[in-house]
This record gives structure tokens, C-alpha cells and sequence, in this order.
């Protein structure tokens, strides 16, 4: 457990990182590029993450899943058989659609097609990408490291280099390239996990069905979550896409450190017993539910503020929108325990395809009818509702394999926490002429609402939260 809490903070760390990062890129990008040519590379990136599915296939489900298994083991064969086994559908699955991409983009000249070729690097990256290597091994500190130091490089860059919207194409090498190299950093020292590569694919015909299952969601995942940009950018302009796709970034960047318990905790779901599984899915979800709606409501109270201040007085009107997604780093993350921790840990592959393919449908046949009529308001409306659905077809698809009852029992109860917690905070009034200073008072009056009405109610989850504080005090006092 040390170990799985040690995981937990090196990967929390480095998902606050990545949150910082923006804060710093973001401010700057907007009023240096301007919505309309930030539109443009929102629109390409999201079609490379959709493109990059194909380039890792499933993986990174399948191989953070296989090797924590294995190495309970400790069998270097069997580590060096997997690794290799499992890469070599990944590697010639990215030659694949790097090749594909780069002939249609130069025959077809398709629109943007010259800032496609520039984000190339991006399927290279996916191409090369083990960290679901080191992951399985449970050796986040690794992952974090590497990472953590090529993001600084490209801050730098980007800051140096990147000075008006005719520099569009350098931000774009910028993003792909060193997003190329972290994943390359990677195979400096594999020979000291495994031995040379060997000449089979792993179990191909059971990892040939699990990838077949799996690639069907993330492909399914990708479209609205990726395709939503593009999609909406057919019907609309560029700054319609700017202000929908910015919208989405600060509730992105809380989203990844709440997930990051899901993916630190999936390995440990999978190599324990239904029993402990069962404990481990109700602290999770607590933990997940309470983050989550905690800084929903952070976010919330301080929109109107944080829009202009952060993004520039030409992003105003996008403040209703970024307050509603906002609403996702509840959704999402709850989606996450049961699809990530319970689902794919026990091998229940369609379980987890399911919910992520209707919620595909959906949101695409939204799109088509709302985009067109209500914009960046009817890309929001249809990526909610689908977010929802999936949430509910999660919960419900996998009732066999928990006590929901058990599971649940306090969960309600932070809803009604945030939903006090929001209404005071929009009646706390602009306290300091600094928006900076005003924000960060208000957050901190919302958190300290928020963590009373907690200890008020006297939930399970507060003596485990107490537990932690209490050990870290033992520990430095």
C-alpha cells in the first residue's frame, strides 16, 4: 500500500505540473496567437489525437494490465516475451498511419494539410510510447521524471520563439517534436527491464481480440472528445472553436490529476482479490467524487473572473461555457473508476467498450444537429449530455460486480456539499481590487466551506483522510 500511495503523489505531482504548465503557456498563447489562429491548431491537434488511437492501438490498456500481472513474478523471459510482444503491434500499427497520413495530407492536400505534416511527430511519439511499460512496473517515478524535464524545454521554446499568429507553425513543431522526445527518452535504458527483442508477438490471437475490443471505445472516446473541434469547425469558424476548445482547458488540466488515482489504482485493482477489490472501489470513488466536485466548484466561482484574467478580454464571451464544462471533472472521473479500475482491471473488455460507443453515436448525431444553429453552446450542450449518459451506462453495465449500496452510501452527500458549497461562494462578493489575490481569497473561503461541511456531516472518508495527516505528521515531526 506504501508503495501504491508513493505512485499516487509521483503521479499527482506530475499532473499538477502538466496544470501548471498551461498557466503559464496558455495566458500567452491566447493573446499572442489570438482566437482565430488558436482555432486553427485546436483543430489540427484534435484531429492528431484521434489519428494517434491508431497508433498505439490498445496498448497501453493491455500492457499496463499484463505487466503488473507479471511482474508479481519477477521472470525477466516473460517481462522481455510481453514488452516486445506487445510493442510490435504498436510499431507497425504507427508506421501504418504515419504513412496513411502523410500521403493523403500531400495527394489530397487536404484543408491545413501543411500544418499536418508539421504535427507528424505526435504519431511518432504515440509510435514509440512504453510508458505503459514502466507503469505496469508501477514505476511512475520514472515516467514523471522524463516527462517533467522535456515540458520545461518546450515552456522555454515556446516562450523564446513563439512571438505572433505567423509563428503558428514553430508552436506546433514545438508541441510535436518534444512531445516525440519524451516518449523516445523512454527506451534509453529498457535493456535493464528486458532482454533482447524477441520474434513472436505476444499471445497474438488473445491480444489481437483484446486490441480489437478496445481499440472500438478509444476510437469511439476519441470522437467526442477529440472530433468534437474538427466537427464543430466544419460548421462554424475558427474562433468558435477557439472559445469552445479553450473552455475546456482548465476543467482538462484538474481532470488529469483526478484521473490520475484511477490510472495509478488500476494495476492495483488487477492484481488483488474481489474482496479487497471491493473496498478499493468505495475509497476510490469517494476520493474521486470529492476532488472532483471540490474543485467544480472552485472553478466555478471564480469563471467570471478567470476568463479575462487568464485568457485575455477577447475571450469573454466564452465564460458561460467554461463555467458548464466544468461540470465534466465530475462526470468524467466517476466514469473513470468503474471503466479503468473495475472494468479493464478484471478483463471485462466489452464492459468497457460499450458505454464509450453509444456515447460516440450520440455525440456525433448532437453535434450535426446542434453545431450548426447554436455554435460553441450546441458542441457544450451535446459533449454533456453524452458525458452523462456514458456515466450512468458505466455505473449500470457493471452493477453485477459491486454492492451499490455499499458503494454509494455516501456519495449523495457531496453533491449536496458542492451545491451548498457553490451557492455561497457566488454570494461572496469581489473582496480585492487584485483579481489574482480576489480569486485565490475566494478559492480558499470555498475549500475551507467545502472541508467544514465534510467534517459537519461526519463522513467515512473524513478518518481516512485524517489517517493520512496524522501519518505524514508522525513522519516530519
Amino acid at each position: 500500500m506504501k508503495k501504491t500511495l508513493l505512485n499516487i503523489f509521483y503521479n499527482a505531482v506530475y499532473q499538477i505540473f502538466l496544470v501548471l504548465v498551461p498557466l503559464i503557456t496558455v495566458p500567452y498563447l491566447s493573446r499572442v496567437l489570438g482566437p482565430k489562429t488558436y482555432g486553427i491548431y485546436s483543430s489540427v491537434n484534435n484531429t492528431f489525437q484521434f489519428l494517434m488511437v491508431f497508433c498505439t492501438l490498445s496498448v497501453s490498456y493491455i500492457g499496463m494490465r499484463t505487466i503488473s500481472k507479471i511482474r508479481t513474478n519477477e521472470s525477466k523471459k516473460e517481462l522481455t516475451e510481453a514488452f516486445w510482444g506487445l510493442w510490435y503491434f504498436q510499431g507497425i500499427a504507427g508506421l501504418i498511419t504515419i504513412a496513411l497520413t502523410i500521403v493523403v495530407s500531400i495527394i489530397f492536400k487536404v484543408k491545413y494539410w501543411n500544418y499536418i505534416l508539421l504535427m507528424v511527430p505526435f504519431l511518432i511519439s504515440a509510435q514509440l510510447d512504453i510508458a505503459w511499460f514502466f507503469q505496469g512496473l508501477a514505476d511512475f517515478g520514472r515516467v514523471v521524471l522524463r516527462n517533467t524535464i522535456v515540458k520545461l524545454i518546450s515552456v522555454l521554446l515556446i516562450l523564446i520563439l513563439v512571438k505572433g499568429p505567423s509563428d503558428l507553425y514553430k508552436y506546433m513543431l514545438i508541441m510535436s517534436v518534444s512531445t516525440m522526445l519524451g516518449s523516445f527518452v523512454f527506451w534509453f535504458n529498457i535493456r535493464n527491464y528486458v532482454g533482447k527483442p524477441t520474434r513472436y508477438f505476444y499471445k497474438l490471437k488473445a491480444t489481437s481480440k483484446a486490441i480489437i475490443t478496445l481499440l472500438i471505445p478509444q476510437i469511439a472516446t476519441q470522437i467526442y472528445t477529440s472530433l468534437d473541434k474538427p466537427i464543430l469547425n466544419f460548421f462554424q469558424n475558427t474562433t468558435q472553436v477557439s472559445y469552445y476548445d479553450n473552455s475546456q482547458r482548465i476543467a482538462n488540466m484538474i481532470l488529469g490529476v483526478i484521473t490520475s488515482i484511477t490510472l495509478v489504482m488500476m494495476p492495483k485493482m488487477a492484481s488483488e482479490g474481489k474482496e479487497a477489490q471491493k473496498k478499493i472501489l468505495r475509497k476510490s470513488l469517494e476520493a474521486t467524487v470529492m476532488l472532483g466536485t471540490l474543485f467544480s466548484v472552485i472553478v466555478m466561482v471564480n469563471t467570471k473572473e478567470f476568463v479575462p484574467f487568464f485568457f485575455g478580454e477577447k475571450y469573454i464571451p466564452m465564460t458561460p461555457l467554461m463555467f458548464f464544462f466544468t461540470l465534466t471533472i465530475i462526470f468524467i472521473p466517476m466514469g473513470g473508476v468503474f471503466a479503468n479500475q473495475f472494468a479493464l482491471a478484471n478483463k471485462r473488455d466489452k464492459d468497457y467498450a460499450i458505454p464509450v460507443c453509444i456515447g460516440a453515436v450520440l455525440e456525433v448525431l448532437l453535434s450535426i444537429i446542434l453545431d450548426h444553429h447554436f455554435g460553441a453552446t450546441g458542441a457544450l450542450i451535446s459533449i454533456l449530455t453524452t458525458e452523462v449518459i456514458v456515466l450512468i451506462l458505466r455505473i449500470w453495465i457493471v452493477r453485477d460486480g459491486y454492492e451499490f449500496k455499499y458503494v454509494f452510501k455516501d456519495i449523495p452527500k457531496y453533491f449536496i456539499i458542492g451545491i451548498v458549497s457553490l451557492s455561497i461562494g457566488m454570494l461572496i462578493p469581489q473582496l480585492l481590487t487584485s483579481a489574482f489575490f480576489n480569486m485565490t481569497l475566494k478559492s480558499i473561503l470555498v475549500m475551507l466551506i467545502y472541508l467544514g461541511l465534510m467534517f459537519m456531516i461526519k463522513l467515512d472518508f473524513n478518518q481516512d483522510i485524517l489517517n493520512v495527516i496524522n501519518k505524514f505528521l508522525r513522519r516530519n515531526g
